[in-house]
């Protein structure tokens, strides 16, 4: 049988509000989640005269982006780290990118990364219970829930996949832990807990939760939102493009305490949301909000 093929780089999200927010010009512009750098290369496109900063934790993402953007790398516009977004200022100092006139965060997983089975993110096809973003680092999925008392495992499935019954679920995973082996074996179990009609909505919040929490996403959200104010220069401005009302909660209640503060001017009384035709032509668009504000000098 023959191998399935590989699932393509997703196609950037919202590039026109990206690049119209973010101003590209004169400094460093930073992508902190780099994916295959479609949207570093959509920056470089407006800026010439711009560097330009990539980081990701994926080592896929990170090779791949390496090759998609060679070119710009050659002429050392563009500098590329397998690396977390949450050492910005580090990554920035290290590099001796000041300043900063822009920071771009897109969140969550990408479609490469949902859509490989080896990395265990979707429940579509098997794969191994992992899901995390750099697979070098860390616990799996597997290896928390084989550990995690089943009340914690009911507050992930609560409070990052606001599953309406994770009380049943987080009991069926802790009645059949060694059954657990792979994302198909898990799958199974979360559709005999809920109605048919509940099933998918229910299996995509389940995974959800479990990548959440293995990568520890919202936590890192919160860290670099603060790395991003700190190392952008006065009028440097700082783009989040998020997909579920958790991490979009995160970003609006942090812009607003930080134009109550004096901190940050708000560029985007609400998220600007993709359009219809970019909604139907790129399905990893349809739940994207993106929130953008500007240091203040």
């Amino acid at each position: 049988m023959p191998a399935p093929p590989t699932p393509k780089f997703h196609e950037p999200v919202l590039v026109e509000a990206v690049l119209d927010l973010l101003r590209p010009g004169a400094g460093t512009l930073v992508d902190c989640t780099l994916g295959a750098g479609g949207h570093a290369r959509a920056l470089a496109g407006r800026a010439a005269g711009a560097r330009l900063l990539g980081i990701d934790a994926d080592p896929a993402a990170v090779a791949e982006a390496g090759r998609r953007l060679s070119d710009l790398i050659d002429k050392r516009e563009v500098f590329v780290r397998h690396d977390d977004y949450v050492r910005l200022v580090a990554i920035v100092d290290e590099l001796e990118l000041k300043p900063v006139m822009g920071v771009l965060l897109d969140l969550g997983a990408s479609w490469h990364q949902l859509r490989t089975p080896g990395r265990g993110f979707g429940f579509a096809a098997e794969g191994p219970l992992d899901m995390r973003f750099d697979p070098g680092k860390g616990p799996t999925a597997g290896e928390l829930i084989a550990r995690a008392p089943v009340g914690e495992i009911e507050r992930w499935l609560r409070e990052y996949g606001e599953e309406p019954f994770a009380r049943r679920i987080a009991r069926r995973i802790d009645e059949n832990r060694p059954a657990l082996g792979t994302t198909a074996d898990l799958a199974m179990l979360v559709r005999r807990s809920v109605p048919r009609a509940r099933q998918r909505r229910t299996l995509a919040r389940v995974f959800q939760a479990l990548r959440i929490r293995v990568n520890d996403e919202l936590a890192k959200v919160r860290a670099g939102i603060e790395a991003a104010i700190e190392v952008l220069a006065p009028g440097g401005r700082l783009v989040v493009i998020s997909y579920h009302s958790l991490e979009d909660r995160i970003v609006k209640t942090r812009f607003r305490a930080g134009a109550q503060a004096g901190e940050l001017v708000v560029l985007t009384r609400r998220p600007v949301r993709p359009g219809a035709a970019e909604a139907a032509r790129n399905p990893a668009a349809r739940s994207a909000k993106l929130r953008a504000a500007e240091k203040a000098g």
